[in-house]
This record gives C-alpha cells, structure tokens and sequence, in this order.
C-alpha cells in the first residue's frame, strides 16, 4: 500500500489505531483516547478500509445498517463533524479525515492499524514458515497476537457490517492460532503445545484442524490413549450436535494413531487451513484421502484436493468397465490430467491388477512414441520404432494392467496406432487416455470433460455461492493465504471470477495463487488482461501449465494454418454463433466458404469450439476467446471481421426485427443473437463517423426487439448514433420516432423532444404512414399529462391513415392508446372495454407479447372498477404469458399489479411477488414497475406498523415515478404518503405535492 503525502507527517505515521478490542486511538505520548460512542463505529469502518474512500452508503450502512435516519446524509456529516472534533481531542489533526468522493478517507498508513499489522505479522509468519524458518515465524506471530486487547470491535455496535467484520478478523485470529499451535508441533515442543490447545478445542469444538493438532500433539507427547480419546469426544459431539462424522483426515488420523503409524514430525502440511468446514464434500476427495495404491502401481502421489469431479469420475470408471479404450477430452486445464489419475487411484481389482502411466507432454511432435511408451515401462529394447513396439505388445499381452496414456494430442497419430495394436494384442489391458481429441480407435469410448459448474448470475448475491468452481477457487486460495474467507463480500466477486474464467479449473487455480497479493477485487478487475494475470502456475508443473497463455499456445500451435485462420475470426462473435454465420463472417483471404464447416468441426474436436447440438450453436470459452482476439489482432484482421460481421447482423436485423411483434420465431432468432447484436451495435457506433447509414438500418431494424426487451439499450444506443450526425433524412427520423417509441411508459424531456422532431421530420418529406405512428408515440407520452383531447384525435387521425396495415395490428394499437387515455382520465369501466375490444383486434395479428400487456392493464381497469375477482383472474394470465415468452416489462407489470390488487383484497403473503418484480423491474431498468414496488412494501410496512418505513417506501416510490405514472396513482400515492407521515409523526410532505387525478 501506497502511502505517499503522509511521510512528512510523524504525528500521523505514529498514531495506532487500535480495532482488535474496544476501539481505541493511542497518540504519542498520551494514554489511549476513548472515544464518544457515536463515533466509535465510523472511525472502525474508516479505519478497516486500509486508507480507501468509503462512500457515503458504505458509511451509513455501517453506521445505521437497515434502520436509516430519515436524513442519513445529514446525520452522517453530524458523525464526521463529531468524529473530527474527537480525533483533534485525542492530539491528532481532524484533517486525517478527509472528504473525498464519493464520501470520505481517513488519510493514515496502514502500519498504524492493529488489524493490519496483525495481518502484515501474520503473512510474513506464513512466508517464513513456508521457508523451513519456524522460529522466525513463532516471533511474528506472538507478536501479532499481543495485539488482541479482547474481541475486535467489542464496542462497536451491531450491524451487520459490524458483525461481519468482526467475525473476519476473528477468523483471522484463529487461523494465526492455528498456525502456531502447528509450528509449535514442527519444532517439537509437543508438550508445550497441549495446554494450550485443550484450551483451544474447549472454545471451538467443530474446528477441525485443532483437534487435529491436539491428538499429534498428545500422540507425539507419548499419550496415545488421550489422543484416541480426543477423537472419540469429537466423533460423540458431531453426532449429537450436527448428525455427522468427522472428516476422512481425521478418520484416518486416527487409525494411524491407533496403529502407531504417526510420522514422527508432521512434514505434511494439511492442505485444508483455517476456517475449513469439517465436513468433506462427496465430490472433493482431499489430498491426503485417495484409496490405497495397488503394489506394483507407478502413479504420482496426490498434493491437492480433487473438487467437483464426482458425476465425472464415476462416468469415467463406468465406461472402462464397458470398453477397453477410453478417451478423456477437453480443452487445456480443464482437468483431463487430475481426473485420469483420479479414475487410476479408484480402479479397483475388477479394472485392473495394476496401473501404469505414460506421460507424452515432455515429447516433441514427431518422436517415436513406442520408444517413450518402452521407456516409461521399463523395458530394454532392441531399438526404437518397431523394434520398441513389439516389445511393448509382448510385455503388456499377459497383462491385466490398466494403461493411462496422458497428453496424446501433439503426437495423437502415432498414439493411435500404438493403442490400437495394443487393444487388439493384448485382451486384459485396459487404455485410459487424455487428449484435445478423441483418438478415433476402434472401440473407443469418449468421455467430455467439462469446466466445474459455476454460479449463475442470477443466484442471490447475498449467499455465499456452494458451486464446485467456487470451492476450487477456496482451496486454492487458503493454499496461499490460509485465513482467506467466503463472506458476503467476497463471495459475489469469486463467483464473477469463477463466471469470467468458464469455471475452467487451470484458470481457476491460477487467479486463486493471486490471493496471496491481490483482493480478489483486484483479481476480478485484472481478468481484462488474464494472460497477465493468470501466470502464477507452480514451478514443478509442466511448462504449458504455468500460465494460461502457455496452455493455448500448446493447442494454438497443433492447429494447420486454416485452423487458426478460422478460431482467430471466430472471436469476432460474442455470443455463440450458427454455421451459417460462421460461414458469412470468417470466409474470406485463405478459407474459402465451403471449407468453414470441415474446420469448424475440426475445432470442435479439438476442443477449442463448444457445439450445443441441441440448438445447432457454437461457442468459445471466455480465455479461449481472449486469446485468439489476440491472435486475431496480431494477423491485423480485425477490421475486416468487425465489418463482415456487422454486414451479416444488418442482415440478420432487417429479416427479422419487423416480424417480432407478430413471430415467436423472430423474437427468440433474435434473442439468442443478442449479445451478438449488441457487440454489432457496439461495431457500428465505432465506425459512425465514416458511416452512420448502417448504424441506423440496423438500429432501426432493432426498434420493436428492443421495445419488448431491454429498452434502455435501445435508447442509449440510437442516441450515440444520432448525436453522431450525418445519414439520411428518412433514417434519421425513424431513429428519433424509435427513440420515442422506446421511452413510452417512463418518457423524458429528450424523448419527449425526439417523439415530436420524429413526426415534424416525417411530415416534412412526406412520409405519411410513418409520421402517424409518430403521432402515436407523441399520444402514448399523453397518458400521463397534457390534452387528452387533442390526444384522442391524433389516434384518430392516425388510425385513418394506417387502416389496417401490417395486417391489422396498427388498427389495434390505436384502441390500446384510447384505453390507456381512459385509464389515466380514471373512466375505469370504459376503460376495461376498450381493452377488452383491443384485445380482440390484436390476437389475429399474433402479437402475444402486447397481448400479455393489453391483459395487465385490463387488470388494473378492473381492479380500480371494483371487479378485483376478474382482475386476478387477467393479472394472472397475463403473467403465465409473460414468463412464457419472456418479456420483461410485462412480467414486471403484471406482478406488481398483481400485488396490489391482492393487498386490496386484504390477502397476505405478496412479498415474495413484489420481491419478484422488483428484481425483474431492476434487470430492466423500468423505474415504474420498482415504484409500485416500493408502494406495495409501504403498504405492508404500515400495515403491519412500522409507519417510518411506509413513509421511506412512499418517498422511495415517489422518487422512481417522478410524472411518470396516471395521475390518480399519483394522487393516491401522495395520500398514502401523508397517512404514513401523520402516523409516524413525521412532517407532511405531501400537501404541497396534491394531484389532481
């Protein structure tokens, strides 16, 4: 940490800020300064930051959690002034706290914080230890454990901030107990160490490691009853407390005890550190827990656990069972290597009487590989090729061994050859092989190892996520850093690393050795430029697997040159693509089109592209994506692709956007391109300036797509283009009336604007049909304000003009706008006939997703007429149809109003729905849905009495509509408002707020 303006500064640099008990600040010369208890929570959360700005909503969430001041942000600077004042008390300068955006920073270095100097202590214990150097590293941490005056933050209050910090650093104390407690076992001071872990065990009865550490030590003391008995009283007190047995290492631990096979010192560290769960996963198989080796079995001790590989382990031992030759495939680090080791240490003696293993990395392409299995084996041959062949065959012909051929891919022909011949000669042997790709034998089976399932990025941020890529990234990381811990705030930032990084193992472990330097903040930011990142392999692996560039290099340079032609303009897509977009975009300068699909193909089998044969889609990997972009650079083709990819995605838009109202089909075609889309989008944009005309043939192709989908985007990006300049009248004019269009429900003064210069625009160079749908987007904006009147000729006049083209759908909307305009005038009755007739112009036209909509408001006319039976009934199939096909914005609708017509009806048990909407709402960014959200949670709030939440909610609600909703929703929103103001006496807000409806 950098701590550069503060060296001038002694007073400061000197200071200790003391968290690891009551929270203390110890100037020089003076005595601890206690602190007003107001404070004392601000200064630990600035304190803890190590010298970074804290928001201000990282502040008072500390401070205030979920129970706020109606003003926190007064209230806090109320906090800052006191905290000031207090520092300048205890003989600091008030100036340490500095304002600075987004809140503020407490400008002292990081060696003034016990916290962080016990951290400091505790990593340079570890490195040390790491070395051999114990008593180096006992000093360190004694040191660092005089520095705890009682529980951290023993003053601080309880919020949940509080109480999550507080049980890290309590981890971290114990973790550095651990350590101690084991290094005092590695310098043989046994005896010393038993008191003090018995104390231990007593405070922490489910840690695993001290129990572990107390019966090596009792065993080394000479005290092998006590030890066994320490088992016993762990083994009863899991049983009765948690239903569960203690973990395969100490099951084993104890059987060594009781058969006196102990190590004398424990040379072994255990790969599980501090804070380890003491119960192991079925689909983790620890370091030290692998299933006894055969005699006469030549395979490489396990150091680290096997995770997430259960489902794939026993595929794999199935298939040996039903053939004699089977192929583990998949990309570079996806674990091909540690499963076919894994499959040999669990064969048992009706797979084979031994196993043996051939390792092909260290060979060049080209070598003789009869020669290196002949090696490998033991054998003395007469001479290579042939000569070494035959006597392989004749040594393994009698033989029930089980073979495993590792790393086949760079001499994948010879290898063949080789296994074939001996599958064929040899009737016991079994072949278990790991290659990119399939070696194509006779009888061969494949088994596809995939990356380690991932946490999706829906799953609730605050759990910490239990994915077998995310328990990977933990055992790395504690290898590294034992006191590294899940917690709420870390587990959302593993989770996004395990997601950028495919859950491909290789990778995975790569950035988890980055802990030891690196938050994994830090880590997930740098994944932009993983291959500088991701180089952290260890020194003992082989070359290809110490940095993630190595690994694709390996498989980079197997490919004929037309293979790499092809990955490297793969990476053009984002999303996954068809053949045939394979074919328009990556044909030209060396691959002709008719070649795309051979190589293609080729790719997949080697592990490079991933096919879904379900949907008839590839993809890349993330990393193998990156790396060849970068290839892709290097060729100097990246313009070239971008422009044929944007030319096939105009295409592609104009085909099918205008059809999405009324085609199933083209809404999902374009939905499983969306990525693709946008990164088209993105292409145009970039190139605006030369040529704006695509930009907006595409984007206008994207209007209605966008319309029933993420409207946002829509906006944003037609409004880059446009402030681009240039292009014709015409498209210009569709773009402003799309950005109209597409700001309907939650209008603003530029859509507003836009909707009007669209149809001023149309009307200009005479394009009739299109300024009436201006019109009608102009008329749409009215159902919240303006002349209603005025607005109900504007549909008119635009339902004359565009009768009833498109098949009819245009003549439906424009009743859908006379219903909306009842609905905001609160003729509810005549409203709900209005869309009931909509309705029924609208279903021959296809159109389920406007259906779906013209049910939701169907829904409200009838609940707010009275009819609330009738309006569950439409609310809720307008949400069966909704979830059906996708569609956010009405999913949202419909919820919400769901909600509140069962709140009228005095029904319980709406959270859940609202909670439901209002994630839905937040994805797509639709502002009204989240304030009758908000609305629907001050209901239940003051229903159930706790009036100054209501009132929160109501300001909350308030705040997202602005003008944006009918004006009796307003009015009845400003009331509930002053009904929660009054009740929690608060002060009325709303009387100047009155709307008319």
């Amino acid at each position: 940490m950098s701590h550069s303006g503060l060296a001038h500064r002694p007073d400061v640099a000197a200071v200790t800020f003391r968290v690891l008990g009551p929270v203390e600040v110890l100037a020089p010369g003076r005595a601890a300064a206690a602190l007003p208890p107001s404070v004392r929570a601000l200064l630990a959360r600035l304190v803890l930051a190590s010298g970074r700005v804290v928001s201000v909503d990282g502040l008072t969430d500390a401070l205030w959690g979920e129970h706020l001041p109606s003003d926190a942000t007064n209230a806090l600077q109320i906090r800052v002034s006191k905290l000031r004042r207090a520092l300048v008390a205890a003989g600091i300068g008030g100036d340490v706290l500095v304002t600075r955006a987004p809140g503020y920073q407490l400008a002292v270095p990081a060696e003034s914080v016990d916290a962080h100097w016990f951290e400091h202590l505790v990593r340079q214990a570890r490195e040390a230890a790491s070395t051999g150097r114990v008593a180096p590293a006992l000093e360190h941490l004694d040191e660092a454990l005089r520095l705890w005056r009682g529980p951290a933050l023993a003053d601080v209050g309880g919020t949940e901030w509080a109480l999550t910090e507080s049980a890290r650093l309590e981890e971290l104390r114990l973790g550095a107990v651990e350590d101690r407690l084991e290094l005092l076992l590695e310098a043989g001071r046994h005896t010393e160490a038993v008191a003090d872990l018995e104390r231990s065990v007593a405070n922490n009865p489910l840690r695993e490691r001290l129990h572990r550490l107390l019966m090596l030590a009792l065993y080394r003391s000479g005290r092998q009853a006590e030890a066994l008995a320490a088992y016993h009283a762990l083994r009863r007190h899991l049983a009765d407390e948690l239903g569960i047995d203690p973990s395969p290492e100490l099951q084993a631990l104890a059987e060594a005890i009781l058969r006196q096979q102990v190590p004398p010192r424990p040379s072994d560290r255990p790969v599980r550190a501090a804070a380890e769960p003491s119960s192991v996963r079925q689909a983790d198989v620890p370091a030290d827990g692998a299933a006894a080796t055969r005699r006469g079995d030549r395979l490489p001790q396990r150091l680290s656990s096997v995770i997430g590989r259960h489902d794939d382990l026993e595929t794999a031992l199935q298939r040996l069972r039903e053939a004699r030759a089977v192929t583990l495939t998949g990309p570079g680090g996806v674990g091909k290597t540690t499963l076919a080791l894994e499959v040999a240490r669990r064969a048992d003696e009706t797979l084979a009487d031994h196993v043996r293993l051939i390792r092909l990395a260290p060979l060049e392409a080209g070598a003789d590989v009869a020669e290196a299995f002949a090696a490998q084996l033991g054998l003395m041959t007469g001479g290579p090729g042939a000569a070494s062949a035959e006597a392989v065959v004749e040594h393994l012909a009698r033989s029930r061994a089980l073979l495993v051929v590792d790393n086949c891919e760079h001499v994948i022909d010879d290898v063949a050859g080789l296994v074939e011949r001996l599958v064929e000669s040899c009737p016991h042997l079994r072949v278990l092989a790991t290659s990119r790709e399939a070696l194509a034998v006779p009888g061969e089976i494949q088994v596809a190892v995939s990356p380690l399932a991932v946490p999706g990025e829906t799953d609730d941020a605050a759990a910490i996520p239990d994915t077998p890529a995310v328990r990977l990234f933990l055992d790395r990381a504690r290898a590294v850093r034992p006191s590294f811990v899940l917690d709420p705030e870390t587990a959302p930032v593993v989770a996004s690393i395990c997601r950028g990084l495919d859950g491909m193992p290789l990778a995975i472990e790569l950035a988890a050795a980055r802990v030891k330097a690196l938050s994994v903040a830090d880590i997930a930011a740098r994944l932009r430029d993983r291959f500088s990142l991701l180089t952290a392999g260890p020194r003992t692996s082989e070359a290809r697997h110490r940095t993630l560039r190595a690994t694709l290099d390996w498989s980079h340079d197997l490919l004929s040159d037309a293979e790499r032609r092809l990955l490297r303009r793969l990476a053009v897509f984002r999303g996954g693509w068809t053949l045939i977009a394979a074919e328009e975009v990556c044909s030209f300068a060396g691959i002709e089109r008719g070649e795309v699909l051979d190589l293609l193909f080729r790719l997949v089998d080697r592990s490079l592209v991933v096919p879904d044969p379900a949907t008839g889609r590839f993809r890349l990997l993330v990393s193998v994506r990156e790396y060849a972009w970068t290839r892709l650079e290097e060729a100097g083709e990246v313009a070239a692709c971008r422009d044929r990819f944007l030319d096939h995605y105009v295409r592609l838009a104009e085909e099918h956007g205008p059809h999405v109202r009324s085609g199933c089909l083209s809404w999902a075609r374009l939905t499983e391109e969306h990525d693709n889309l946008r990164a088209a989008v993105d292409h145009s944009l970039d190139r605006a300036h030369a040529d704006v005309e695509t930009g907006l043939r595409l984007m206008g192709a994207l209007v209605w797509f966008w319309n029933y989908g993420l409207r946002y985007e829509g906006t944003r990006a037609l409004t880059a283009l446009l402030e681009a300049g240039g292009g014709p009248p015409a498209a210009r004019a569709r773009a402003l009336q799309g950005i109209g269009l597409l700001s309907v429900y939650y209008p603003t003064p530029q859509s507003r604007a836009a909707a009007l210069e669209s149809l001023a625009l149309f009307e200009e160079i005479g394009d009739s049909r299109n300024a009436a749908i201006s019109r009608l987007v102009v008329a749409w904006v009215g159902q919240y304000g303006g002349d209603a009147g005025q607005y109900r000729l504007m549909v008119a006049d635009s339902r004359d003009e565009l009768g009833d083209s498109d098949g009819g759908w245009w003549r439906a909307m424009t009743h859908y706008l006379d219903a909306l305009l009842s609905l905001r005038l609160g003729e509810f009755d005549t409203s709900a006939t209005q869309w009931r007739h909509s309705l029924d112009l609208t279903r021959p036209t296809g159109d389920r997703i406007i259906g779906s909509a013209i049910l939701a408001h169907l829904g409200v006319a009838l609940r707010e007429a009275g009819h609330h039976p009738d309006a569950l009934t439409v609310l809720r199939e307008s949400i069966d149809e909704a979830r059906h096909l996708g569609s956010l914005h009405g999913l949202a609708f419909a919820l919400v109003h769901l909600a509140h017509t069962r709140l009228d009806m005095g029904e319980d048990g709406v959270t859940a729905v609202l909670a439901e909407a209002d994630q839905i709402a937040r994805r797509a960014r639709n502002p009204r849905c989240q304030a009758w959200a908000a609305w629907g949670r001050a209901r239940i709030a003051l229903t159930h009495g706790d009036a100054t939440l209501a009132a929160d909610e109501c300001r909350r609600a308030l705040a997202l509509l602005e003008e944006r909703e009918f004006p009796w929703a307003r009015a009845r929103l400003w009331s509930l408002m002053a009904e929660c103001a009054e009740t929690a006496g608060l002060p009325d807000e709303a009387s100047e707020h009155a709307v008319q409806p």
